[in-house]
């Protein structure tokens, strides 16, 4: 026994037992509380009134947690109580705080109490072979800061066409109609004269993530893309290498500021504009997530 608790300090949950000398004689070794909330979480109560594993002698007592999603963690500060009949208080049997999980679902203390010591009408734990036995269950909220990276394979390539028209009217950016892949919403940025870094000479191009403004500071999704500019008259693309990156809250956009010169590109024999109109294309695959970890 670790200490004593008065009655009316509160327990979670308390099952009590009747005729208790009668459970093993008709063949009850193990019995299994109704679940019980507690921090958001369903748990239950398991007694072994004989002894459990190495509990011979002993009564076995075990919380366990209810769930059924695939993948979780619970840490929950918990104690087996008794309630003393004579002196009208609970007694701590056991306490310690755990880490369940999908793959550890319950934690036990095969040797909770003695029969010798829940006899003994002295300790009024049996009285009139009636019992109570309970279990108080905090649930420790995580305070830990973590994160998750899932890298996917054989992820779909999404390709989105841009076709703007009027291109000499544009000012200094224009965004694309915003198109959706693997979930996540994305949209092309352009500087038709180049961003301030280029002074006119170049144009430049960016895939941009809708969503990331949004993103807490763990999530971050990586993006595998290309953009190229199609010449109308053999069909030949333009286009920059293939790149990749983590799009997060603090990096929402990712490209070329030199893309392709503005020479090249107005020059009406390569195709790239005709009649004032251009057709660009963005090729995407997300190819990991990084999520907070709970």
């Amino acid at each position: 026994m670790e200490k004593s608790r008065d009655a009316s300090s509160p327990t979670r949950y308390l099952l009590k037992i009747e005729s208790f000398s009668l459970l093993s004689e008709n063949g009850i070794y193990k019995y299994e509380s109704n679940e019980f909330e507690s921090g958001g979480f369903n748990w239950k109560m398991i007694i072994h009134p004989d002894g459990d594993g190495d509990g011979a002698g002993h009564i076995s007592v075990y919380l366990a947690i209810s769930e059924k999603s695939a993948v979780w963690e619970v840490n929950a500060s918990f104690s087996f109580l008794i309630f003393d009949q004579i002196h009208d208080n609970y007694t701590v049997m056991k306490g310690m705080e755990s880490h369940f999980r999908n793959i550890k679902t319950e934690w036990d203390f095969s040797k909770c109490i003695s029969h010798e010591t829940f006899k003994d009408p002295s300790n009024g734990y049996l009285v009139d072979d009636k019992c109570i036995f309970g279990v108080d269950v905090y649930v420790i909220k995580n305070q830990g800061i973590g994160e998750c990276m899932s890298l996917l394979n054989g992820t779909k390539l999404y390709k989105h066409e841009w076709k703007i028209t009027e291109f000499t009217k544009l000012k200094n950016e224009v965004y694309s109609e915003e198109f959706t892949v693997e979930d996540y919403k994305w949209k092309l940025l352009l500087y038709p004269r180049g961003d301030s870094r280029q002074n006119g000479q170049n144009i430049s191009i960016y895939l941009e993530s809708v969503d990331a403004k949004g993103f807490d500071r763990q999530k971050s999704v990586r993006a595998k893309f290309s953009i190229s500019v199609k010449n109308q008259i053999c069909g030949y693309k333009h286009h920059n290498s293939d790149s990749s990156n983590w799009y997060s809250a603090a990096t929402k956009s990712w490209g070329w500021t030199s893309f392709m010169s503005c020479c090249e590109f107005n020059d009406p024999k390569k195709g790239f504009l005709i009649e004032d109109c251009c057709i660009l294309e963005a090729e995407v695959s997300i190819v990991g997530v990084v999520n907070c970890l709970t």
